[in-house]
């Protein structure tokens, strides 16, 4: 599977992250598309409050490079409520590198990061986690097609569960393979999604 058609042309997609169906926070990619090479910023903005009283705060910013289905190189930098972490990975002949507080490290030059945009997440078994680049080995499931509620319009989707090191339930739009709905446990147990508030896709 190479950059799905959602990828086809620049866009945006943008989601709201919600806890237990309540809004935290945003969580925005933008597509620029030069033939086979595609650029993808993504923007996270998380603020958890309890009765106005801060609790969590996670931003993250992340530049990505692809050509085709691999990627060449990726740039974050991340806050963790006040821990900042920076990540640079670059594809450096049959591997890739990622160079992190941690030190540098090669891994598969097939590992993509989980940023989850881009549906060829489903077909690989390792995750390169965007905020420290940790490699995260997944199992990964189809559960079948599902209609999804979207900004009042019903959406035909294929949804996946990766498990292992990296759990999420992941639906993609069945007409242009667009991400829109990103689903899971969070640490404290509560149920954490990623909604699709608006794409230029469409």
């Amino acid at each position: 599977m190479a950059i799905p058609t959602s990828a086809g042309r620049d866009g945006e997609l943008a989601f709201t992250v919600t806890r237990n169906g309540a809004p935290i926070g945003s969580q925005i990619y933008r597509f620029d598309r030069h033939g086979r090479r595609v650029v993808v910023d993504v923007h996270t903005d998380i603020d958890f409050r309890l009765l106005s009283l801060p609790i969590y705060r996670f931003r993250h910013e992340s530049h990505e490079v692809w050509e085709g289905d691999r990627l060449i190189r990726m740039v974050s930098n991340t806050d963790d409520n006040g821990d900042p972490v920076s990540l640079d990975v670059w594809a450096d002949g049959p591997v890739l590198k990622v160079g992190s507080a941690s030190g540098q490290l090669a891994v598969d030059p097939k590992a993509v990061p989980a940023s989850l945009w881009n549906q060829v997440v489903v077909q690989r078994h390792e995750l390169l986690d965007p905020v420290d680049g940790t490699v995260m080995k997944t199992k990964v499931a189809f559960l079948g097609e599902e209609p999804l509620s979207i900004d009042g319009r019903t959406v035909q989707t294929r949804k996946y569960r990766l498990s292992g090191d990296y759990s999420r339930d992941l639906w993609y739009d069945a007409r242009n393979g667009s991400l829109v709905r990103v689903q899971f446990k969070g640490p404290d147990g509560s149920e954490l999604a990623y909604v699709l508030k608006n794409s230029t896709f469409d």
